[in-house]
């Protein structure tokens, strides 16, 4: 007897990412949005993986109240951003490229005490 269990269509909902823009913001995509259900959340920090220097990547956690490692979640409209221009050139961004796109694909990660999220760089280079 054959048992099937079909997969449910998720490509129609959109990447949850982090687009970097011109102006130094990182702007979160609707995906995104949902996903970290960032209206509760009035704050975010950064880190990175001391254990792994090869690690590349980003990790997220939101917070409801303000510390010293915060950075300001705003909101303009529907679209919520984080002003990150000195973040950005501390991590050799150069947000003011017309030639590239950079974007951090947000991914959640299991974690035993607190919600993590890990942010993978990607480079889109724009067509001339």
């Amino acid at each position: 007897m054959l048992n099937l269990n079909f997969v449910t269509p998720r490509e129609g909902e959109g990447t949850a990412k982090l687009t970097v823009h011109k102006s130094g913001r990182l702007g979160f995509s609707k995906s995104a949005i949902e996903l970290l259900n960032v209206e509760n959340y009035r704050y975010c920090k950064f880190a990175f993986n001391k254990e792994d220097e090869t690690d590349e990547n980003i990790y997220m956690v939101l917070n409801k109240e303000s510390d010293e490692f915060s950075f300001n979640i705003s909101k303009a409209g529907e679209y919520y951003y984080i002003k990150a221009k000195n973040f950005l050139s501390d991590l050799k961004i150069d947000y003011t490229d017309d030639a590239k796109t950079y974007i951090f694909d947000i991914y959640k990660m299991d974690n035993e005490d607190l919600i993590v999220y890990k942010l993978k760089k990607r480079i889109i280079k724009k067509q001339k």
